[in-house]
């Protein structure tokens, strides 16, 4: 089973159980059936059902099974035996499903206790809301997970004129579908009917055919995490609408006359313009060459602040992109006021409006307000990308695992080679060899970490263009990861060396002596070796060595 199958079996809230028909023993169980009936998880593994289902009935059926007579179970009450000897009751469903050629027998089963506590929770919940529907000036219009209508307030009938023979019938569908013709959106709005499980809250405005305007939001109704149904509320906007007309129009001709006055801006200020673009020329030269000047000093240490600026790089862009965040709220926040201060702007005497219309030309307002949102957009979307850049690199080199996990170390070598494929394109032919390995017991990360520091040293190892070669193999007991260079071998005096942490024999500035040390750490960590064969001016070989085997008490490989 791999991990994902696993992880989700661990985290059912239901009792999962697999069995063999011809034993009836369970050859898998979630971990929700070890809690529920208090039997230790490995336990459960080889135990014949009955002992679980033990009642006469169960007994008979799955002698009937033992035999090859096999009815599937829907929904049947039954009662479980806990490893204390106390029943449980249970609600259980079994079916045969198909595994490699053969047969086992799925057993899913809740406690009919849950069942009866999320019933008496939603009643509560239902309650709860009638109590509320009539209480709001909203139309209130309630929908169950099935489609149907739950509920609805005397004030949505009213707003939807809906004809009392209608609501006799208790016809959800045609109540719903009425409802939608009633709206020039009429497609929209089915849809919005329709779309009862959706996790969105959605707000949209509506034109009803009588001419009156409605703000129509919706909302998930949750018990726990388990959507329910929908709540639709409706608001009647007709005035507010009109209102905002008005104002479009009346802000219109305000627009009309600041376009007309910066005309005539623009004709007194040519003269200024001209003036002003040959100042520019000449500082644009001044600024280059002082540009020029500050580059060939900065050029100088950039090198020596790269390493520091790396390590630091995540904190600075963690408070800046908190502040950019911030900032971009009290930005929007400032443009809805100014907006506000916009429409009632017309109600302002003229001197003031004459003093703002200056002003706004000035600061060329229109466009700073439309480009400080952008520019403010365009900042977060670069610190994500930066912290994502930076975020992929630590995910890669410094996950610390915690728990050990079966894994594809030839999926790690192909990811690992893709991480450092900018390091090799240019001076390596990488051939792979692999041999079909089978999974192993391990921290993946940790030994991806070693794959690359191989990789990387065999990419420096190389003078010019080279070959480097990555292969695979296992026996009975243990596999192995191969990377071979053609490059300039390791001088024999230096091969008891390689190991210790800050040896390197590259130029300053090249490495830090900590690659092949931290990966031997890592493969002795595993209960492996690494093997080192070096000939000098034809090449190396790394070679690591993993035990097949897992610890005692590890889950089966795949």
């Amino acid at each position: 089973m791999n991990t994902l199958a696993r992880l989700m079996l661990e985290h059912s809230a239901e009792m999962l159980m697999l069995v063999e028909p011809s034993t009836l023993q369970i050859v898998l169980a979630s971990a929700r059936v070890a809690s529920a009936l208090g039997y230790p998880p490995e336990k459960l593994t080889g135990m014949p059902i009955t002992d679980i289902e033990s009642a006469l009935q169960d007994v008979f059926y799955w002698e009937d099974v033992k035999n090859g007579i096999c009815q599937e179970v829907q929904q049947q009450e039954d009662q479980y035996r806990c490893a204390s000897g106390e029943m449980l009751t249970v609600s259980k469903s079994i079916r045969r499903v198909a595994h490699e050629g053969s047969s086992l027998l799925l057993v899913r089963a809740t406690l009919t206790q849950d069942v009866r506590q999320v019933q008496d929770e939603l009643a509560h919940a239902l309650s709860r809301l009638r109590a509320t529907l009539e209480s709001t000036g909203n139309g209130i219009l309630v929908i169950d997970w099935r489609g149907q209508v739950n509920s609805m307030n005397r004030q949505f009938s009213k707003m939807w004129a809906l004809p009392e023979a209608l609501l006799q019938t208790q016809d959800d569908q045609r109540i719903l579908e009425f409802i939608a013709e009633s709206v020039q959106e009429a497609d929209l709005l089915r849809n919005r009917l329709k779309a009862i499980v959706d996790p969105q809250e959605t707000t949209d405005t509506l034109r009803h055919n009588d001419g009156r305007v409605f703000e129509f939001s919706s909302r998930p109704q949750y018990l726990d995490e388990q959507i329910i149904g929908r709540v639709f509320s409706v608001q009647d906007i007709t005035q507010r609408t009109l209102d905002a007309q008005a104002l479009r129009e009346s802000h219109d001709q305000l627009e009309a006359r600041v376009q007309s006055r910066t005309a005539d801006l623009h004709a007194l200020n040519k003269v200024l313009l001209a003036e002003k673009e040959r100042l520019a020329v000449l500082v644009k030269e001044l600024e280059a060459a002082q540009g020029q000047l500050m580059q060939s000093e900065r050029m100088a240490s950039i090198g020596q602040l790269a390493a520091g600026v790396a390590h630091e790089i995540n904190n600075p862009v963690g408070f800046v992109n908190s502040n950019l965040g911030s900032l971009q709220t009290y930005v929007d926040g400032m443009l809805r006021l100014l907006s506000a201060y916009q429409q009632v702007e017309a109600d302002l005497p003229q001197a003031l409006r004459d003093q703002i219309a200056a002003v706004k030309k000035e600061v060329d307002f229109e466009f700073m307000r439309d480009d400080i949102t952008a520019l403010v957009s365009e900042s977060l979307d670069g610190l994500k990308r930066v912290t994502r850049i930076v975020q992929d690199l630590k995910n890669f080199s410094h996950v610390g695992e915690s728990e050990h996990q079966w894994a594809d170390l030839e999926a790690g070598l192909e990811s690992t080679l893709r991480v450092v494929w900018n390091e090799l394109k240019y001076k390596a032919e990488v051939v792979k060899e692999f041999a079909g390995m089978p999974q192993v017991w391990c921290y993946p990360f940790q030994l991806n970490q070693v794959f690359m520091n191989l990789l990387v040293n065999a990419s420096q190892a190389l003078r010019d263009k080279g070959k480097i070669s990555v292969r695979t193999g296992f026996d009975e007991s243990q596999v192995w990861v191969e990377v071979q260079d053609s490059g300039q071998g390791i001088a024999p005096e230096h091969l008891p060396r390689i190991f210790d942490p800050f040896f390197t024999t590259k130029p300053v500035g090249k490495g830090t002596g900590l690659g092949l040390s931290l990966s031997y750490d890592i493969v002795k960590k595993h209960g492996g070796r690494i093997e080192v064969n070096s000939v000098l001016g034809k090449g190396t070989t790394f070679t690591v060595f993993l035990p097949r085997s897992a610890p005692e008490g590890a889950p089966a490989g795949p």
